[in-house]
This record gives C-alpha cells, structure tokens and sequence, in this order.
C-alpha cells in the first residue's frame, strides 16, 4: 500500500496518473467522491496490484430509514445487503418493510440483495411465542413461505436471512424442521436461506439465546449461516458476521 500526501493542485485525476491507476479505483478505496477537491495534508491511499490471497463475501444489515449517504458509500464494499426486517403474524402472514427505495439503491451496486423475517415485534424484543407458534404450525408456516416467495420474487430479493432470537429450547428440533423446509421450497425456486445465529463457545451453553440453536442440525439445513458476533460486545464493537458454510447460487 502507498499513501500520497496531496500537494498544492493535486486532484484524484492527477494523482492516479501519478501512479498508473484510475481516479475511479481511488475514490472508490478512499471512499471519496469522484470530483471531490482535495486538501493539502490530506492523505490518499494508492493501491497496489498485489496477487490475491482468495475471496471473500461481505455482508451488512441496514434499516430502511438508513442515511442514502452511508448506505451508498458502503455498498461498493459488499457483497450482500440484507434488509431489516419482515414480521409476520401467527397465521404466516407478513409484515411487509418500507424497503424499496433501499432495494433500488442497493441494485444499482449490482449488491444482492437479502431479504430478512425475524420474530422482532413493534415494542422491539424477539418473540419466543411468536416463534413457538409458526414452528409448530405446519400449516401457517406453509403459509408464511409462500409468501415469502412471492415478495422474494415481486421486489428481486436474491435470497433468505432467518433470524429468530430467544427460541424456547423445546423448539429446538421444531426450529431446524422449519429451517429444512423452507430451505428445500426456497431452492427448488433458485434462492438460498441464510440462518443468523448466536455465538456460542460450547453445545452446551445454557441461556435462551443459545439452547435452541443446534449448530451441526441447522449448518445441515441451511445454505449459509450466519454468527452475530455483536453478541459479545454490541456497544463497543462494530456489528459483524461470518460465513462458516458456503453456497453456489451466483
């Protein structure tokens, strides 16, 4: 990596023909507008052709009412978006999101789009009892995932994000069931589900955020999955997530 101090009529144009790059390439690394005017002092980082270790595939959450500004100075950076969030109701009807003006900003990146249900309720908490219902309800869970497809297919979502927190531990078969079968009906139609799922450092781990989440069962279930990782230390750290399985939908 080289850094350029900007000197007195410096622009991006300039400097990237300085170092054999594009003024495109450096705005976009340094998060900066195309024309933006640059500062004397200020620093520039050049990138460097450097072979490439391997891939990788980022992913961010955003709310609807996110800042245009920061959604779009981050996307060039992702890989997915996931949209937050779809409810539902016990019957498997959906609670649809203010999301399209996002889902429009987001395409223009040519970023995939995730579509997100949760449990979460209007006074903000998880739902176990909402949880509770649609697991053992195959006949409102068959509900909810037809209607699913149909704003997966309406609005050009390129996927599922399950995240249900606070599960009671008797649902835990009930849970990876759900998973199993929205999965196999969402991929007979060409999209893959994504579970969130809490950091736990054992099997064992007791708490109602972590029982009911069967890694092995659910890893088996699901496309990819996903560690909230926020979990150990959301007021101090940035929200991050990692990949541990892996799926070919491009």
């Amino acid at each position: 990596m080289i850094i350029h101090v900007v000197k007195q009529g410096d622009t991006l144009y300039s400097i990237a023909n300085e170092h054999n790059t594009t003024a495109e390439t450096l705005a976009r690394e340094n998060s900066l507008n195309l024309n933006e005017s640059l500062v004397v002092g200020q620093t520039v980082v050049i990138p460097q052709n450097t072979p490439k270790l391997g891939q990788l595939a980022t992913n961010g959450y955003l709310y609807t009412n996110i800042d245009e500004s920061i959604l779009r100075a981050t996307l060039p950076y992702l890989t997915f978006a996931t949209v937050f969030t779809y409810g539902f109701k016990e019957n498997g009807e959906l609670i649809p999101a203010n999301d399209e003006k996002v889902l429009n900003i987001i395409k223009e990146y040519n970023v995939a789009p995730i579509m997100l249900i949760s449990t979460l309720t209007e006074e903000g908490s998880f739902s176990n009892e909402l949880s509770n219902k649609i697991l053992n309800d195959l006949d409102a869970q068959n509900v909810l995932i037809e209607n699913i497809l149909t704003t997966l297919r309406q609005k050009g979502y390129f996927g599922l994000d399950i995240d249900f927190e606070f599960i009671y531990p008797e649902d835990r078969e009930a849970f990876v069931s759900f998973i199993d079968n929205i999965t196999t009906k969402l991929n007979e139609n060409g999209y893959p589900v994504i579970v969130s799922l809490a950091p736990k450092t054992s099997s064992t781990q007791e708490g109602l955020l972590y029982e009911a989440h069967d890694y092995g069962a659910i890893g088996r279930a699901a496309n990819a999955v996903l560690l909230m990782t926020y979990e150990w230390g959301y007021t101090y750290f940035h929200l991050s997530y990692m990949f541990i399985k892996i799926y070919q939908f491009f």
